[in-house]
């Protein structure tokens, strides 16, 4: 029988530009054994007796240099089959927003970056499940709304 885990988080980052939303995209390195040179949300694993929302913050962190400005829990789970290991992988996800003139810094995990609107991102996205998660952010977190201020993590 499969096992159910949760080892991995996603998050989608953004600054307002223009008083609208962009979002960063990553792109994964061609030296990447796993699945090179896609483009996705920033993605990373949880490190053993870590919180799901630390591992949220250092990845980012990790991954491109930012710092969070504002954090949120996003009411969505991904959800893959890891079929090499007979597991479902559970994916807490979570939005980040960053100041509009901070700097990427990529890890050596990735190759590239694009700061898009919502429209150009999720024509970008390999996985369906990020495109979703970034369509849950773009239009309740983002946007400033109530369901933004319920989901907020006020202390990071």
């Amino acid at each position: 029988m499969a096992s159910v885990l949760s080892r991995f988080v996603e998050i989608c980052v953004f600054r307002i530009s223009k008083d609208e939303p962009q979002y960063l995209l990553l792109q994964r390195s061609d030296r990447d054994d796993l699945y090179p040179g896609i483009w996705q949300i920033v993605t990373g694993s949880v490190e053993e007796k870590e919180h799901a929302r630390k591992s949220a913050l250092r990845e980012v962190e990790e991954e491109t240099g930012l710092k969070a400005a504002r954090f949120w829990t996003v009411p969505f789970v991904d959800s893959f089959f890891d079929a090499d290991n007979d597991a479902v992988h559970m994916v807490p996800v979570f939005a980040v927003e960053v100041n509009k003139d901070s700097d990427v810094k990529l890890s050596c995990e990735h190759k590239h970056c694009e700061w898009l609107f919502y429209e150009d991102a999720k024509k970008i996205l390999t996985w369906p499940g990020q495109r979703k998660a970034l369509k849950i952010v773009h239009k309740y977190l983002s946007g400033g709304n109530e369901t933004a201020g319920l989901l907020e993590i006020k202390q990071f």
